[in-house]
This record gives structure tokens, sequence and C-alpha cells, in this order.
């Protein structure tokens, strides 16, 4: 149901976002028109040249610079277009002809502009997105977990639902990456990466907090349910991903929101099961405060929670 839920959210959201586009397309074609027609009753054509630089301008809550190029050639077109037109009213023939070619320069000139914005825009927000992505799992980072979990924390706790946090090592990162190089290690970490990835809902994020550590965000899962998971991404990954004939495992530590967690309390806790994984010989998963999964359903784990 919830699944269904947010399909049906997902696509109105879309569908907005393009009806949306659609009336700014139709708010600036409009305009457009309308200060053709105003722009044959005037004396001398300079107001409406000066009006389509301020369509052009307008362009700039449209994305993308396509509609920037129409607006500027519809008003060059139309600006040419209306000198032929009332060139029979209007007096003298040189003032006319002398404003509409201000008028074009001026059309041209805001174009160039505006285009620029856009593109400083597009480098701003592509900054923006590297800036939280890790460059060698494409992965979230460190930076983009703090952020996102303060927000999930403030989030589930005014609607009452869980989160659960994992925090997740490769065994033994530091002899592979002597062994194989540090080629060999980014190997491994994108191929870990991959296969958390595949055993986690879209709604569940995953982040590349250091070098061989990573964490996942399980969003309105409690402790048992990101326990079985967790087991179960263990499991996949010892079984799928070797070097020389030796299995690659991973150590993992999961804590659950509760009511008078901070940030700072909730990690502490996952780190704590962690290193509790650490001590008792790698490869397994611990919740503090600890959980048993042996009686829950043979369901795969990840099958037992909607995926959205």
């Amino acid at each position: 149901m919830s699944s269904q839920r947010f399909s049906t959210a997902s696509y109105l959201r879309v569908f907005l976002n393009e009806f949306a586009n659609h009336i700014h397309y139709l708010i600036m074609l409009v305009a457009i028109i309308g200060i053709f027609v105003f722009d044959l009753a005037s004396s001398s054509g300079i107001a409406a040249g000066t009006s389509y630089v301020l369509v052009v301008f307008g362009s700039l809550f449209i994305k993308g610079n396509i509609p920037t190029y129409v607006a500027a050639v519809m008003g060059l077109i139309f600006t040419i277009t209306g000198f032929f037109l009332s060139a029979s009213v209007i007096n003298p023939l040189e003032t006319a002809m002398i404003n509409r070619l201000l008028a074009a320069l001026l059309i041209i000139g805001a174009a160039l502009i505006v285009i620029r914005i856009k593109k400083a825009d597009e480098n701003i927000l592509a900054l923006r997105i590297q800036s939280v992505i890790d460059p060698l799992t494409q992965t979230k980072n460190y930076r983009a977990f703090e952020q996102e979990l303060s927000r999930g924390i403030l989030l589930h706790k005014r609607h009452n639902r869980s989160l659960s946090v994992a925090f997740i090592d490769i065994d033994n990162l530091h002899k592979i990456n002597q062994s194989y190089g540090s080629d060999g290690g980014d190997s491994v970490i994108n191929q870990v990466a991959k296969e958390i990835e595949a055993n986690i809902r879209s709604s569940d994020v995953l982040y590349r907090l250091a070098g061989d550590k990573f964490a996942v965000l399980f969003a309105e899962t409690g402790m048992r349910g990101t326990k079985s998971v967790g087991e179960a991404i263990c499991k996949k990954t010892s079984s799928k991903i070797a070097l020389s004939g030796r299995n690659v495992t991973l150590s993992m530590g999961i804590a659950t929101l509760e009511e008078k967690d901070s940030e700072r309390s909730l990690c502490q806790r996952a780190e704590k099961a962690l290193l509790q994984s650490k001590a008792d010989g790698k490869n397994r998963v611990t919740t503090v405060p600890p959980v048993s999964t042996k009686d829950t359903s043979r369901i795969a784990a990840i099958l037992a929670r909607s995926r959205y």
C-alpha cells in the first residue's frame, strides 16, 4: 500500500513539473504575441523591443537554454516583421530603423546574458552534487550522511517511525591493499558498494564514510528487520567477492533510533556495535542492544520489507 502511494506521488510530481513548464512556455508565447500586437500600434518600435528583452529574461524560470533561444529568435523575427508591417505609418522611417536595430541588439545581448546565467547555475548544481558524492563508488559521502541523518531523525521522530543506522567495515582491507595494491583495494570497495546497493531498498541510502567504512540509513525499519538485511548482505558479499580464493567479508554494527537520541548518540551505538563485531571475530552483524533473528521468517530479507 505504501509502495503504491509513493509511486502515485512520484508520478504526480513529474506531471506537475511538466505542467508548470508548459504553463511557462504558454505565458512566454502569449507575451511575445501580445508585444507584437502592441508594437504595430506604437510609433517607433523601441518600446516593443525592450519588452522582448524582458521576456528573454523571463525564460530564466524555465529549465534549459531552449526557451531562451525560442524567446530570442521569436523576438528578433517579430521585431523585423513589425518594421515592414508598420513602416507605412511611422515617420520618419530612419527613426524606426534605428530603434528596431537597437531592439535587436538588446534581444541578442539579453539572450547571451541569460544563457550564461543558466550555464553558471548548471555548473553550481554540478559542483553541489559532486560535493556529496564519493568519486570512487559514486555513492553518497560522509558530508551527505551528516546532512541526511539529521533530517532523517527529525522526520522519523515527527511521524513516530523507525529509523536504523548500520555501520559497515570491509574486513582486512589493509591486507588486501598490501597484497594487491591500491587498485585491488579500490576494486574490492567498488564491488562491496554495488553488492550492498543490490540488497537494500530504493528508500534506504548507502554512504561511503571513509576508506573501508560504509553506512546505510534504513528508513522505516526496526532493529530486527535491519539485522536480517545486514546478515543477508554479509552472506552474499562473502559468497560473491573473493581474491585468490579468499572471500571478502564484512563486519556490521546496527542501532535503531530512540526517542531521546541525537545524531551523536545514535551513531555512537552503531559504532559500538561495529567494534563488537570486530572483537568477536569479524564477518558478523551486531546490534546495540542485542536482538536475535533466529525466529524470523525464512523469506529473503530484502523481500520482507516493502520496496519503494
